[in-house]
């Protein structure tokens, strides 16, 4: 599948989700939480987490499918390890992305481009006689939501909250996060769905990310900041263990004009909010990670 219609076929499915009233990254996804698998889709090999547009692809395929696991690995990987894709299962395809460099022929200068494949991948449920060693848990499981994890992660990121009020903002002129009190929010769940909806916002600031989408989406400019900020909140409380939930009701008609407008919005905004919440992520745990990696 070539990836301008792979682009076109998301961004037809995706549409149509949300004029239904259920966005696809609202837990479109079974996660087996026995097994130590994560809700953010991960290589069954390597354990790497996939990322950007690729989250949103893949949980989208665990909705219409029914997979009870985040875990997929591609036919070469299948093959290496010993284990045999179900005959008669079709493939996932999800984007790979290369940056790189080329010399001009005429005038000698290097020039950035960038290479956009998309390549089949397999669910772990496709697959027979996958070997016991790639079955072990990835990850330490979660019962349910860790309210620790999330209060740590807050407190690790360096964002200022100021709670009270009736609001939930982000408010850049003195760069803080304002939220209603917690015994405001109906449930733990919707708390953290908009505190990590607004620290997404917090991570666009110049100081930081500096993101800003500039003349391409014309006046559309801010939806799509909200389209970034909603699946930034879903990325962030799927690594948290919070089940995502839909905020920005308000903006499906300025969504739905950006998408209908351009086949590769859902993506750009999807590969924003995936640098929002690794950025989010890294910058609370860094010391974690910088131990571990000792």
């Amino acid at each position: 599948m070539k990836a301008n219609d792979l682009y076109a076929t998301i961004t037809t499915e995706v549409i149509r989700q949300i004029e239904e009233g259920t966005p696809p990254w609202v837990r479109p996804w079974k996660d087996d939480r026995r097994r130590g698998v994560g809700m953010i889709p991960s290589n069954l090999v390597s354990g790497r987490l996939y990322s950007g547009g690729n989250v949103l692809l893949l949980w989208m395929a665990a909705q219409a499918r029914g997979f009870p696991s985040m875990q997929y690995c591609t036919y070469h990987q299948a093959n290496e390890m010993g284990a045999q894709i179900r005959k008669g299962e079709k493939a996932i395809h999800v984007i790979f992305t290369k940056h790189v460099t080329r010399k001009d022929e005429e005038s000698g200068d290097e020039k950035g481009g960038t290479i956009v494949k998309a390549y089949p991948v397999f669910n772990v449920s496709q697959l027979d006689k996958v070997p016991e060693k790639y079955l072990e848990p990835q990850e330490e499981p979660a019962e349910f939501a860790s309210h620790d994890l999330a209060i740590s992660f807050a407190k690790g990121s360096g964002a200022k909250f100021v709670h009270g009020g009736s609001r939930a903002c982000y408010v850049p002129t003195t760069d803080e996060i304002h939220l209603p009190s917690f015994s405001a929010f109906v449930d733990e769940p919707a708390y953290w769905g908009t505190t990590c909806h607004e620290m997404t916002h917090w991570t666009g600031h110049e100081h930081r990310l500096s993101r800003t989408f500039g003349k391409r989406f014309g006046d559309a400019a801010y939806s799509m900041e909200e389209l970034c900020a909603e699946l930034g909140s879903a990325f962030l409380c799927a690594r948290l263990g919070f089940a995502p939930s839909f905020r920005s009701a308000s903006y499906i008609d300025s969504w739905l004009k950006v998408l209908k407008a351009d086949t590769r919005a859902i993506f750009t905004a999807a590969s924003y909010a995936g640098q929002a919440s690794d950025y989010l992520w890294n910058k609370a745990f860094a010391e974690e990670q910088r131990q571990a990696a000792e």
